[in-house]
């Protein structure tokens, strides 16, 4: 019954932190990985690999997004842009190689609140296909991305529609 008890505590404490997953971390280990900031919240844990990261079912705006490379050479890169909300499109591509980090969207800055509506992602060909998902606010998972420049670039979630992301997916297929 102690045990049962425990278990219950420790699940509704990591529902009501906005735990994204068990594998969350907090330094960033994987191939591609990317942290959320998310609204009222701030910055989550890493993920990495596909793996979701941010929140579902809560109403709460994806802000930001932070991306690292771990590729093992300076040679592969990523990069990615956001569109927010009142905004539209980033009008550059940010972009990291091996070890280094990139920031698309806003944190929540006073008279630049836009919740991200969608991004788009390329990564150099070096290194493989972008794949990834996004959860969008009264929809849920999107059927997939969309591509462009021959499958280097995807795009993730919507544009147009008004439609606040809550949490994603990327990697590298």
């Amino acid at each position: 019954m102690t045990r049962t008890l425990a278990a219950l505590a420790l699940t509704v404490a990591a529902l009501a932190t906005g735990a994204t997953q068990a594998s969350a971390r907090s330094a960033p280990t994987g191939f591609i990985c990317y942290q959320a900031h998310v609204q009222n919240i701030g910055w989550m844990d890493w993920n990495c690999d596909g793996e979701w990261a941010g929140t579902r079912d809560r109403a709460l705006n994806l802000e930001a997004v932070r991306i690292h490379v771990n590729s093992g050479t300076d040679s592969f890169k990523v990069c990615a842009k956001a569109h927010r909300s009142n905004y539209g499109w980033d009008d550059h591509y940010e972009c990291a190689s091996n070890g280094h980090d990139i920031q698309i969207g806003t944190t929540g800055t006073i008279g630049y609140y836009n919740p991200m509506e969608a991004m788009r992602v390329y990564f150099d060909v070096s290194m493989g296909t972008p794949d990834g998902n996004a959860y969008v606010r009264n929809i849920g998972w999107l059927p997939g991305p969309t591509f462009y420049n021959y499958g280097g670039t995807m795009e993730i979630g919507t544009t147009g529609r008004g439609i606040p992301m809550e949490s994603f997916w990327i990697k590298s297929v």
